[in-house]
């Protein structure tokens, strides 16, 4: 076979950039949660990318290390500074990602540099660090087995609802970072959709003023409603469905619901029984509607 002649196309590789990308997670409030190997890698660092430098700056003060070069790299400049940044691992630099706290990409910018980097055969590594999604839910007593992260609500309403409607029967205990302004519209949406499922609420974890709440939404409301004023950062877990209840009424409630009836409108005997029961307002609402049909055709 002459090899000169052959049609066989070479597989071009991809060249190894000779620098890297390291992804460093950052505390979420007490600055000793910073780990050595993380301090360790911001020093040999050519250049590191924060959302807010005056942070990352402050943090490197705290723990009494000092940083090379600073550049901010956040959701406003993320896209046009990419090319930047790749240009340089290609030189040869060394590259931290960080956040002002918790993991980098969770909620934070990242994920776009992250996937070039990939396409570009860019050497990728992580130093992990706290998070406050995973802190929240294992402090939250609720169950740990499996678990889904939603990241912030919709800012609308209506966008908000039909978010969490598609989360009614996921079997896993659910995860959402909320803002001090939406969370009293956010828990009150939870109980609408959810029923009266049992929920924890952490603030400021890690930090002088944590604080966690663990009880039912339609008391947790009554908490945030009494309060005057709310600040921190909140993180919000809500207890996994009882599969079983959520696919029936069981005869119990459907007495309760045949008694109520008779002195109520169905509009309140479903308030009544959703602030009362773990179920879903759909849930409570059809069984009722159909008892309430059944009762005329009667």
């Amino acid at each position: 076979m002459n090899i000169k002649n052959s049609n066989l196309k070479k597989v071009q590789l991809k060249e190894t950039p000779s620098g890297s990308l390291t992804i460093i997670g950052t505390p979420i409030g007490n600055i000793m949660d910073l780990s050595p190997r993380a301090i360790n890698k911001f020093k040999e660092a050519d250049l590191v990318l924060c959302e807010d430098t005056r942070i990352t700056k402050k943090l490197a003060n705290l723990r009494n290390f000092e940083i090379k070069k600073l550049v901010s790299f956040n959701n406003y400049n993320e896209k046009y500074k990419q090319k930047y940044v790749l240009d340089k691992i290609k030189e040869g630099n060394n590259v931290v990602l960080t956040s002002d706290a918790g993991m980098p990409l969770i909620s934070d910018p990242g994920f776009s540099l992250l996937k070039e980097c990939i396409e570009n055969n860019v050497k990728i590594e992580t130093v992990p660090g706290p998070s406050a999604s995973i802190s929240a839910l294992v402090v939250s007593g609720l169950s740990t087995q499996s678990f889904y992260f939603a990241g912030f609500p919709n800012k609308k309403k209506l966008a908000r609802i039909n978010d969490l409607k598609q989360l009614i029967n996921i079997n896993a205990t659910l995860i959402w970072y909320e803002s001090p302004k939406r969370l009293l519209g956010f828990l009150k949406d939870l109980k609408l959709v959810f029923g009266n499922r049992k929920a924890v609420i952490v603030k400021e974890l890690t930090k002088l003023y944590e604080e966690v709440l663990r009880d039912d939404l339609f008391n947790l409301i009554t908490e945030i409603e009494n309060r005057k004023r709310l600040k921190g950062e909140y993180v919000v877990v809500v207890e996994k469905p009882f599969i079983s209840k959520t696919k029936f009424v069981n005869d119990d409630i459907k007495n309760q619901i045949n008694t109520l009836l008779e002195t109520k409108p169905l509009r309140s005997v479903v308030e009544t029984l959703v602030n009362k029961t773990n179920l879903p307002k759909n849930v409570i609402y059809n069984a009722a509607l159909e008892i309430k049909n059944n009762k005329q055709i009667n």
